[in-house]
């Protein structure tokens, strides 16, 4: 029997009996069982998934079935996932076995396995055949480590998350047919501390009531918050100075967030090129990375540009006839990347010397005289705004906005940037480094 409901509303193993297993076409003896059904939900979400698990095995007495739930790491697994799953068993009263709470949890309830790990070892992410399995904050797990669990469990895979990205190859599940997603709050969790729940609270940074949830989109006045589009801010938080847009968003409405210390947050969006003069830049990528060309300007205060082109291109020629498709006027300098996968031992950029091959004779690699993270704070001294095209090329830069970021170490921001996120952003930069460079390379 195929059984797809949405779990996410469940506060407890009565209400869980009452609203959904015995709405259900029980067969074989009041036991069932779920096939071809990957089921995955967000906020509220652990205790949910923990009510379902314990349901499951309640209704299939002693069928030997493996169950594992896991975590990015071992240790979080047993120190927080563990330790949740035996609060809310507690708090249902449910009889749980606790066989081993040592370095690898396992549990057994009414005859079926549980078993806690990690996906911080080789083994795992081809290992553990399993019945169920459950995937605790998968946002912190890359997906290499869950294909081959996926593959092998045989009825159900449920995921969390809390979702403080927003692009992650989770994502892209919610295209496919047998994948189920649902959207909750800290309004559904019925167990939540009140602490927990006043400092969610204290989070929001707008007047309750003065704007909306449309369509997973912020909506103030009809148009969409924005830095300029905004709501009354809120009477209380920002007073306590508690306010925090990214954190009321991801853990207050279970959006999809930017990521905390993304680099240009200053990034708005026009809806057309300004007349005024301009250059182009282009980030090189081959194969898997995109290509990103961008049309380029700035003023004192402003830079200015647009995505044409984010594909990737692998050489010289194929790249001169994309520039001729967008109609890049030849005469017009091209500032490119410094490194090529096709330099000889001089360092000769051959790519850049194919475009001049091909007619763009003002194509040149940038001159890197400063270090990067000189480059990217002479760029956010501006208000960056890039344009909104029909094409909707515009999304890619969008993307690499909300996800470009400085990495961390123990919770510190770091001056040095993830990689990845960054292919439109640094052909943005490049524009900015030959526009204030004025001695590019020029050399062949």
């Amino acid at each position: 029997m195929d059984v797809g409901f949405d779990i996410s509303h469940i506060k407890s193993y009565e209400e869980v009996k009452e609203d959904y297993v015995y709405d259900l076409s029980i067969v074989d003896n009041h036991n069932y069982f779920i096939e071809d059904e990957i089921l995955v939900h967000n906020s509220s979400k652990t205790f949910d998934a923990f009510h379902f698990i314990y349901t499951f095995c309640d209704h299939n007495p002693n069928r030997g079935l493996d169950i594992y739930i896991l975590r990015d790491t071992l240790t979080h697994c047993r120190d927080f996932t563990f330790k949740d799953f035996k609060k809310c068993m507690k708090i249902i009263g449910a009889d749980v076995d606790y066989t081993s709470e040592g370095q690898k949890p396992n549990a057994k309830i009414n005859g079926n396995n549980i078993y806690f790990r990690g996906l911080d070892s080789e083994e795992n992410s081809e290992g553990y055949p399993s019945d169920i399995l459950f995937i605790n904050e998968v946002l912190e797990t890359g997906k290499n480590k869950v294909n081959g669990l996926i593959m092998r469990c045989r009825m159900l895979v449920i995921m969390d998350w809390n979702p403080k990205f927003t692009d992650h190859w989770v994502f892209d599940m919610e295209q496919r047919q047998d994948t189920f997603f649902t959207h909750t709050t800290y309004k559904n969790n019925k167990h939540l501390e009140q602490s927990i729940i006043s400092e969610i609270l204290g989070y929001e940074p707008w007047l309750p009531g003065s704007y909306e949830v449309i369509n997973n989109e912020l909506i103030y006045n009809g148009k969409l918050i924005s830095d300029k589009d905004q709501p009354p801010p809120h009477p209380v938080n920002i007073k306590n100075n508690t306010a925090d847009e990214f954190r009321w968003k991801v853990y207050g409405l279970g959006l999809r967030g930017s990521m905390k210390g993304v680099i240009y947050p200053q990034l708005e969006w026009i809806d057309s090129f300004p007349k005024m003069d301009y250059i182009y830049a282009n980030d090189f990528g081959f194969t898997n990375d995109p290509n990103a060309l961008v049309k380029y300007t700035e003023d004192a205060n402003n830079i200015y540009f647009e995505l044409l082109a984010y594909q990737p291109i692998d050489n010289a020629p194929e790249l001169a006839e994309t520039l001729k498709a967008l109609e890049v006027e030849p005469e017009k300098q091209i500032v490119c990347d410094s490194s090529d996968k096709y330099s000889n031992h001089k360092g000769t950029v051959e790519m850049v010397q194919g475009l001049i091959d091909n007619g763009y004779y003002e194509a040149f690699k940038v001159s890197k005289t400063q270090d990067l993270m000189y480059w990217i704070g002479s760029v956010k001294t501006k208000k960056i705004h890039c344009v909104k095209d029909s094409r909707g090329l515009w999304k890619h830069v969008k993307k690499e906005r909300e996800n470009y970021r400085f990495k961390e170490i123990n919770g510190k921001a770091i001056n040095q940037p993830i990689d990845g996120y960054d292919d439109a952003l640094t052909a943005m930069r490049y524009g900015h480094m030959a526009w204030n460079e004025g001695n590019y390379e020029y050399k062949w």
